[in-house]
């Protein structure tokens, strides 16, 4: 597993490096167009493990580079945990980066407005973008990246990129579908950011981390069942 982990962010690790300071570029231009940090933040902590998972899926099959690594001597599983574990890294390190990012942007704009609120940029200041929510959107947003991981990587492991294309979004369409269903208008995903707010405005951090640590708990183990379905699948793969 780890070999072909460290395979896949070799062979993306320039096209990394461009993706992210791409990516830094437009979260930038975005917390200046909305006037928040919080925003233009949880883009970047999306955008560059979006922007990995599918250029390093669509790169197996250039040069029939999926079906040489099949010759090596890895098995099927540790190829999709690799790739599982490379994904993960992506998101955790650009979560981490995109924080770093934030609170630098809230601090310089801090200081530029001098705790005006007619100031310029002081609608991404820290008055207006504290830690805790600056940290949340990245989260958040990595988390949502996760979530769409957990369903587009069994479809490639099965198909293939350029299959997987066409039936990614109708599993997406039939899965909100069956949580409209399920839940109508009462998702519970709103109550739990009601919650979350009414929390960071009491202080009650208690509450907010375990809020957090359950809710990445949840994430996790749905990509762990996610890879589990993967093995599967691309074991019964034939090329």
């Amino acid at each position: 597993m780890k070999t072909m982990m460290l395979s896949d962010l070799l062979v993306a690790r320039s096209m990394l490096l461009q993706m992210l300071s791409i990516c830094v570029f437009v979260g930038l231009v975005m917390c200046y167009a909305m006037d928040t940090t919080v925003g233009g933040i949880a883009a970047v902590a999306a955008m560059v493990p979006f922007m990995y998972l599918f250029t390093i899926a669509g790169m197996d099959e250039q040069n029939g580079w999926e079906r040489f690594r099949l010759t090596l001597p890895v098995s099927r599983r540790q190829v999709v945990l690799g790739r599982y574990a490379s994904v993960l890294l992506v998101v955790l390190a650009t979560t981490v980066v995109a924080i770093l990012l934030g609170l630098a942007v809230a601090a310089v704009a801090s200081a530029i407005a001098g705790g005006q609120p007619d100031a310029p940029l002081a609608g991404l200041a820290l008055d207006a973008n504290p830690p805790a929510a600056i940290a949340a959107s990245a989260l958040a947003a990595a988390l949502v990246i996760l979530m769409g991981a957990s369903v587009a990587l069994p479809l490639i492991a099965r198909f293939g990129m350029t299959k997987a294309t066409r039936f990614a979004p109708l599993v997406v369409v039939l899965v909100l579908a069956v949580g409209v269903g399920l839940f109508g208008e009462s998702i519970p995903a709103l109550d739990l950011v009601t919650n979350l707010n009414t929390w960071l405005a009491d202080g009650s951090w208690g509450a907010v981390a375990a809020l957090v640590a359950g809710v990445v708990a949840g994430a996790l183990a749905v990509y762990a069942a996610s890879a589990f379905v993967a093995v599967k699948l691309y074991e019964q793969r034939a090329f």
